[in-house]
């Protein structure tokens, strides 16, 4: 018996590390996502440690700050993302990782709040520099299982943001406002990875871009679905931040617990976060992209009418947050290889569309959910965000099959080619 489970546990060992090696190039560009994430998902927390400290003297301030770091990031993915399809930049992932770390790791020694202000900023910008050239580079490592290589790559971007308010926590107590500089190792350590691969993924960008010349029909792109996309992205990204933003304070309103009892349901969001990330690219690698796409979306609807609809538990409000959780992230990966896949040609503007201004819409929407909050009361907050789930799903179904459409385009050119030829 002994025997046989070790032999098992070789077998899944062996398993384990080939899966690892096979998608090693996906791994590092997931740690490069966690490590820019960390960064991006630490900004909240770190400002509550300095509101705690008096460096910030409202919520107004801490407001803006965060409003900053997410409409600079806004605007610039896009823009980042096009110059990423113009020519490969590799190099453009180690200096989002530089500038989102420089910006956020020296925020525990300044008090002044236009400097924090300019600082907050700069993080955000280093992390719009990252994330379109970083979402196309794992499009092009992938090779056939798009699906489960950006499932990975999303994978450590939900690691990072888990992990921000922790890596806060444990090390403001331990050193205090400067303890802040602990978010930064990770983006320094793998700046120095990056800047050592960065002739390989040069490489891979222009082999990517040397066969799309070589094929024998350029593949049409499909602005109106990647636009019905972007809808939905958006809708749901709404949700997700606001789901993350009010869940404790939601917890402690409604069932009376505390803090640190509401801040666990975080824990259990970002658990099954990481989980549905693999589990969805995966499905949406075997039956379709747009199918599980709008799958998750319409089982997200009847969960969070089910989590809404709980007054009185805690415990079973938690349990059905974990399907609603599921659901949600289901859906996130497999929303970037969609808009990828809308615009075949211009897949770094598509990155920084989906991954970064896709989620960076969902801060935007945050003061209003916010304000729905304090006149209404955080039931009806949720509520909305239910009925936003319904308009995720609507325009989720209504979102092209991509796949179809490319195999009748692919068919076509077929049929046009034979009749050429004959």
């Amino acid at each position: 018996m002994i025997q046989l489970t070790k032999t098992r546990w070789r077998i899944v060992r062996f398993g384990i590390i080939k899966f690892i090696s096979k998608y090693k190039e996906n791994f590092l560009l997931a740690s490069g996502h966690f490590a820019t994430d960390i960064c991006q998902g630490s900004v909240s927390a770190a400002l509550a440690v300095m509101f705690a400290h008096n460096v910030l003297s409202s919520n107004i301030e801490v407001s803006y700050l965060v409003l900053a770091s997410c409409l600079v990031s806004s605007i610039i993915q896009p823009i980042i993302g096009w110059l990423s399809d113009r020519k490969p930049r590799p190099y453009l992932m180690a200096l989002g990782m530089f500038v989102a770390a420089f910006g956020l790791m020296f925020i525990g020694f300044i008090k002044d709040f236009y400097l924090l202000f300019v600082l907050i900023t700069c993080s955000g910008i280093g992390v719009a520099i990252f994330h379109p050239q970083a979402g196309k580079m794992s499009n092009c490592v992938s090779a056939q299982k798009k699906g489960l290589g950006m499932s990975i790559f999303s994978l450590g971007g939900n690691f990072g943001f888990a992990a921000g308010p922790a890596v806060i926590s444990l090390s403001t107590l331990l050193f205090g406002l400067p303890g802040i500089i602990a978010v930064g190792i990770p983006a320094l350590i793998m700046i120095i990875v990056y800047a050592i691969r960065n002739k390989t993924y040069k490489e891979y960008a222009e082999r990517e871009l040397a066969e799309q010349k070589t094929k024998e029909y350029k593949e049409k792109e499909y602005i109106g679905g990647f636009i019905i996309l972007m809808l939905a992205v958006f809708a749901r990204a709404t949700i997700l931040i606001g789901l993350t933003t009010f869940i404790p304070l939601y917890f402690m309103s409604q069932f009376n617990l505390s803090a640190q009892e509401a801040n666990f349901n975080l824990t259990i969001i970002a658990l099954c976060a990481a989980i549905a990330s693999i589990a969805g690219g995966i499905l949406a690698d075997k039956y379709g992209f747009k199918f599980i796409f709008a799958l998750s979306s319409t089982i997200l609807i009847p969960f969070m009418a089910l989590f809404c609809s709980i007054e009185q538990s805690a415990v079973w409000a938690t349990i059905v947050l974990i399907p609603t959780s599921l659901a949600l992230y289901g859906t996130l990966s497999v929303s970037m290889v969609l808009g990828q896949k809308f615009l075949c040609r211009h897949v770094g503007f598509a990155s920084g569309i989906t991954i970064g201004l896709g989620i960076s819409f969902g801060g935007l929407t945050s003061p209003l959910l916010g304000s729905i909050g304090d006149t209404y009361g955080l039931n009806y907050t949720m509520w909305t965000l239910f009925f936003v789930s319904i308009l995720t799903c609507i325009l989720a179904w209504l979102t092209p099959n991509i796949d179809k459409l490319r195999k009748e385009e692919a068919l076509n050119h077929a049929k046009t080619k034979e009749q050429v030829t004959n």
